[in-house]
């Protein structure tokens, strides 16, 4: 009972101070940037809205992809990400060049994106560590083909597992150059379970430990994509608290922007899969990167929401609402 009402304490204290933080809505000068490479995945993650995205598949057009990182390079933008809304980057077959393209700009920080790395093999694995990347986030299980098939709707596992392996054995020879993480992703197995496995054993002895350590953290708490996606019964057992967002934009209004693969500028890169929402501010071929942070639609819905709390529907019940 105590342990259940310090956390609450805790969290209502965490939560006042971030509301009275100075700057806290106010818009950064310039925002940070995702970009969706591509919306291409083959995965059918049992948690992801990618099986009913109805937006079509395509990879950013390269020159699309050039406007927007120079005008953000040019007018001093820092830190920029493949981050996916939907997607796996490396099935981008302009990864690497839109990679040194994003290096060529001094300024440009903090350059990487989540990925399964079912894809891997199909890089030069050098050339591929070389070109840039400061950081990858591997999203996998470790517990066999089954449970891998279950969760990701895939067979790689075996050479997913060898993608790993080579990857994690050639960053440490050319001196660990990606910081390279994993989110390891709730299976029905016990903590104790999923650690027993021989191939997280190995993969837990080459990452140092780190492995265990996230595994310890692990959650099940997979978001159902604000009710578009149904959840086995097993992810539903704990549930992300909603937030109070009352008069109280989730902070991505104010730090973050998103290019979409089909060129659509919006401010979600969570939950707008279908790049649609009121959230969408104008597409890159037609506004720029600055003019859309600065536009009067997304000041429009910083100011409802923050004066009159009128919140975007897709906000209203978004257990990704940073706040």
């Amino acid at each position: 009972m105590f342990q259940k009402y310090s956390k609450i304490i805790k969290f209502c204290m965490r939560y006042g101070w971030k509301f009275f933080k100075p700057g806290r809505f106010t818009p950064k000068r310039l925002p940070n940037l995702s970009i969706e490479v591509t919306n291409y995945c083959k995965s059918r993650c049992v948690f992801c809205a990618n099986s009913i995205m109805k937006r079509p598949r395509v990879n950013l057009d390269m020159g699309l992809f050039e406007k927007a990182v120079q005008e953000f390079a040019g007018a001093g933008g820092g830190c920029i990400d493949f981050s996916v809304c939907i997607g796996e980057p490396l099935l981008d077959p302009y990864l690497l060049k839109r990679v040194r393209f994003v290096k060529s700009f001094d300024n440009l920080k903090g350059l990487g994106f989540v990925t399964t790395l079912q894809e891997l093999n199909s890089y030069d694995l050098a050339e591929f560590i070389d070109a840039g990347i400061d950081w990858l986030n591997i999203s996998s299980v470790f517990s066999g083909k089954q449970k891998y098939k279950e969760f990701f709707g895939t067979d790689n596992y075996e050479q997913t597992l060898d993608n790993i392996i080579n990857l994690l054995e050639e960053n440490k020879k050319r001196g660990n150059k990606i910081n390279i993480s994993f989110d390891i992703k709730p299976t029905e197995e016990t903590i104790s379970e999923i650690k027993s496995s021989s191939d997280f054993k190995l993969i837990d002895r080459l990452t140092d430990g780190h492995l265990s350590k996230r595994v310890d953290a692990m959650s099940i708490c997979v978001d159902d994509w604000i009710g578009n996606v149904q959840l086995p019964g097993y992810l539903k057992k704990r549930k992300r608290p909603l937030y109070p967002r009352v008069f109280r934009p989730c902070s991505l209004f104010y730090n973050k922007l998103i290019v979409y693969s089909n060129g659509k500028i919006g401010i979600c890169s969570c939950r707008d899969f279908n790049a649609d929402s009121e959230m969408i501010l104008g597409d890159i071929r037609e506004i720029g990167i600055l003019e859309a942070w600065a536009s009067e639609k997304i000041n429009n819905l910083r100011r409802n929401w923050r004066l009159k709390n009128v919140i975007p529907e897709i906000c209203r019940k978004c257990s990704a609402y940073s706040y």
